[in-house]
């Protein structure tokens, strides 16, 4: 099944479904219940390989895609919703964990990346996330 990304993009007008921020044009299509879980969840109860396919295309359906800035769909990997939203509530102390200087151009890496993230939710050492996603307050 093709996924009409337009009609994704326009879901939240042009905005990230779990930041608001707006999207730039790296922007991602994000299965909110990942492909790979649910496939694996699915596995068991198919009696054969088409079953199994036919099954796996209910993931692509527009209720279940988002439209993501990259890095947080990066950053979700494969988590379902509950899952994404438990690992968020403790970033705050994964930011404040990361070194303050380094010379290791891996940690820089890192570090910019966690800060990245951490921008687009408006999260610091001291503020947590909320726990609530963009999409959910629409």
């Amino acid at each position: 099944m093709k996924i009409d990304r337009q009609a994704v993009f326009n879901k939240f007008d042009g905005k990230c479904a779990y930041t608001g921020k707006p999207l730039d044009d790296k922007w991602q299509v994000d299965h909110m219940l990942s492909k790979q879980r649910f496939g694996y969840s699915i596995m068991k109860d198919c009696a054969n390989r088409e079953e199994y396919n036919l099954r796996l295309k209910e993931v692509d359906c527009i209720k279940n895609l988002m439209p993501a800035i990259r890095i947080v769909n990066h950053y979700k990997r494969c988590n379902d919703l509950e899952g994404f939203r438990n690992y968020m509530k403790t970033f705050h102390i994964r930011l404040s964990n990361l070194p303050k200087k380094t010379n290791v151009e891996a940690t820089k890496k890192r570090i910019f990346y966690m800060n990245t993230v951490a921008d687009l939710f408006g999260i610091t050492p001291d503020k947590p996330f909320s726990g609530i996603f963009y999409f959910e307050t629409k």
